[in-house]
């Protein structure tokens, strides 16, 4: 290379060394949330199957005889629970010839629904789970908010956030000027060991799984506390907003504090349900009038029956399965036996719908083992880049250093075009992620203000002592 087009490259900004650098950064404080949301991620891809297998005991039991009614059922369950209050029924998977699955009435204690297994035969409570305490449930809490309650979803929001820098400056300085070559672009050099397999198994797993993750980070967002209240907000400046949308906010089911027997909130499902309806304001023997309605309207499951909340006789039948674009509200009046009103997925708002594919896509439930499949896919594709990554950096660290290994190229050029790409998206980032601004803002000022005055730290880090 000349002395002109080294000097050339040095002068830019962000050069190869610098974008190197904070892939690399970006990846150390990402790798340990990216292991554990993808783990997570991948328990919850398979919530149907899971918790299948955690009910098979109680949806095997033999048939002996007539069903009771299920206001017995429900009394049976709630008597199980010291100050329970029923809540809804969830109605059971349809079971073979000869054989009862449970009913699934699921009680308010304090701040927690209790899921009771009832034998629709005996009435006899078979069991009964914490619902928050499922292993999809624990899974669903340590992915949005690491048990740490609004912290967490800070915290999660920011990993995802800075994902997406690790993933752009990823491509910015691995995309090759060519494609005239494939092994190392589309697929790894299996046959050639060291710095190289790892490399192509860093790379190419990068190539194949970087517009799925971008999908899943996307279409995660509006769980989080602050960018979810961010959107609400925007959408009320823009007149977008409704009622009440189809998911909730990061930390919004941990904040109820007073009930409100006047108003019921449409739960994502039963775990996150805030309140319920006072028992004296409706008549529970109603619920033998209105489940069979329910049974025959075949809603996609799970499908809660729920009480109605205005003192009337109106009850809530209502699909909450995860293929959102199937779900379905029914109103079903247990005097008459009469729908009084429907309402499904193509009557919301077109926000409202975008949103619930997404959501509905992430969580691997729109069609079906293929939908699985794919974000299992991405989820384990994470997980190897993040194992390479690692094993990259140990056997190319620079001795004494803690921080990035100097990279041997580092008078390589970038091209125009792809600097002016990281820039732009590095900036319509922190507009669309305000938290990642934020915290954009702070790394700049401790890289460019804060460091330079410690050149040991620098050294330490494994940064040149010139700032670039």
């Amino acid at each position: 290379m000349s002395q002109s087009t080294s000097k050339r490259s040095s002068e830019q900004w962000p050069d190869y060394r610098t974008i190197w650098r904070w892939h690399f950064y970006a990846g150390v404080f990402t790798i340990p949330f990216v292991l554990v949301l993808s783990v997570t991620g991948t328990i919850y891809l398979f919530k149907p199957q899971i918790e299948a297998w955690e009910d098979q005991s109680f949806d095997s039991q033999v048939k002996t005889g007539t069903s009771i009614s299920l206001v017995d059922q429900v009394n049976a369950a709630v008597a199980t629970v010291d100050g329970g209050v029923f809540d809804a029924l969830e109605l059971p998977p349809q079971s073979g010839t000869g054989v009862n699955a449970a009913n699934r009435v699921l009680v308010r204690q304090d701040k927690n629904t209790i899921r009771v297994y009832v034998d629709p035969v005996s009435g006899l409570v078979l069991g009964q789970i914490v619902d928050a305490e499922r292993l999809t449930n624990v899974a669903k809490q340590i992915h949005g908010e690491l048990l740490l309650g609004k912290r967490g979803s800070y915290l999660v929001e920011i990993a995802a956030s800075w994902t997406l820098v690790m993933v752009l400056t990823g491509i910015v300085l691995w995309w090759p000027k060519n494609l005239n070559q494939l092994a190392g672009v589309l697929y790894p050099r299996l046959t050639r060991s060291g710095r190289v397999f790892w490399r192509d198994l860093h790379s190419v797993g990068g190539v194949w799984v970087s517009f799925l993750v971008v999908f899943l980070i996307v279409t995660g967002l509006p769980w989080a506390t602050f960018w979810g209240n961010y959107f609400k907000s925007v959408r009320k400046l823009t007149g977008t907003a409704v009622v009440k949308q189809d998911w909730e906010s990061g930390h919004e089911h941990h904040e109820a504090k007073v009930p409100d027997h006047n108003k019921r909130p449409t739960p994502p499902t039963s775990s996150f349900r805030r309140t319920t309806v006072n028992p004296s304001t409706y008549q529970i023997a109603e619920l033998d009038q209105v489940a069979p309605i329910a049974v025959k309207l075949r809603l996609a499951p799970p499908c809660l029956i729920q009480p109605p909340e205005d003192g009337s006789s109106v009850w809530n039948v209502e699909s909450i399965t995860g293929n959102r674009p199937l779900r379905k509200t029914v109103q079903v009046d247990a005097l008459s036996s009469e729908i009084v009103s429907e309402s499904d997925f193509s009557s919301r708002h077109w926000i409202d719908r975008a949103v619930g594919q997404g959501i509905a896509l992430h969580e691997g439930q729109r069609f079906g083992l293929a939908n699985q499949l794919l974000a299992l896919f991405a989820t384990a594709g994470l997980i190897l880049l993040s194992c390479s990554g690692v094993v990259l950096w140990w056997r190319r660290r620079t001795v004494g250093t803690l921080g990035a290994p100097i990279a041997k190229r580092v008078a390589e050029s970038i091209s125009f075009q792809r600097r002016a790409l990281l820039f732009i998206s590095v900036v319509c980032l922190a507009v669309f992620l305000p938290l990642f601004g934020g915290s954009l803002l702070l790394v700049l000022l401790l890289d460019r203000v804060v460091l330079p005055r410690f050149p040991s730290i620098r050294i330490r880090l494994g940064m040149p002592n010139k700032v670039t």
